[in-house]
């Protein structure tokens, strides 16, 4: 039987700098005959654990849809020892690779709904991957909108790639900057994402949101979605902790009485209604180790 503790090996395929201390790596199997992680056979929102030799381990959401290319994208912050080291390291390089873990958005819930996806930051990158995944079989959905806050223009990660989906006419793009530059390429709301979503007119009965953002965002978006009429049951969040084993032993990231790792990264607000800890900012982890 495989030991679930112990990674399989992958290498760095390439690493593409996407803004100043943000980058999209890409990594495949050493041995694509194994169970794990490959690109191929995840669900959007789940994750993976990525150790490199001598700086650790950690948790890194996935941050594409499954393709039926035989590779992994993951989209890392530059933020402490483990991902410095990431950055530093050529391709080819080997690391360790387990997973993927988590449960994942519920699209079949969300089949024949409005989509409302909403991002805040680096929460961008685990939501690629559910609008890749909805992008693929745009028919099943109705107006799908994504509504993104960030910074300034050079922290929008996968700008033109959005840009250029919302030009096709099958994306509602909303763009919101805190710092709002002179010659940012789109329009976008000066504020944070939470006045972003508030102002949107919703079809609230026939909508499904997913969240992914810095815990900050999530109480006062929860809420004025509540009061805007969408149901908690059809509000999705992704609450990361710091996972260590990934599969429910270690108790690292339990939230409550559940565990982060096994029973999430994805909730429901209704489900998250009796989970203090979900909502406070010091128990988080942005999984950018």
């Amino acid at each position: 039987m495989n030991d679930p503790l112990q990674p399989l090996t992958a290498m760095l395929v390439s690493r593409e700098l996407l803004t100043e201390d943000t980058a999209l790596f890409q990594l495949a199997l050493a041995d694509s005959r194994g169970v794990g992680p490959n690109g191929m056979n995840h669900k959007p929102g789940q994750f993976v654990m990525l150790s490199v030799l001598g700086a650790g381990e950690a948790p890194f959401s996935i941050c594409h849809a499954a393709s039926d290319v035989p590779i992994l994208q993951l989209c890392i912050r530059r933020v402490g020892r483990l991902t410095e080291r990431l950055f530093e390291l050529p391709t080819g390089s080997k690391l360790g690779l387990r997973g993927p873990y988590g449960n994942g958005f519920p699209l079949e819930r969300m089949v024949g709904q409005e989509l409302l996806l909403v991002a805040g930051g680096l929460g961008m990158a685990p939501l690629r991957s559910v609008l890749q995944a909805v992008m693929a079989q745009r028919d099943r959905y109705r107006r799908v909108v994504l509504a993104y806050g960030f910074r300034h223009k050079d922290e929008m990660l996968f700008g033109p790639e959005l840009i250029a989906l919302g030009e096709t006419g099958h994306l509602e793009l909303h763009f919101a900057v805190d710092h709002p530059m002179a010659d940012q390429p789109f329009t976008a709301m000066h504020g944070h994402v939470g006045q972003l979503v508030e102002s949107l007119t919703l079809d609230a009965a026939e909508t499904t949101v997913a969240l992914c953002g810095p815990p900050v965002m999530y109480k006062g978006t929860a809420q004025m979605l509540r009061e805007k009429g969408v149901w908690p049951q059809k509000t999705f969040m992704t609450f990361e902790r710091r996972m260590s084993c990934g599969i429910g032993q270690c108790g690292h990231c339990t939230i409550g009485y559940r565990y982060s790792c096994k029973d999430g990264p994805v909730f429901s607000a209704w489900e998250a209604r009796g989970l203090r800890e979900a909502w406070e900012q010091e128990a988080y982890n942005d999984a950018s180790q």
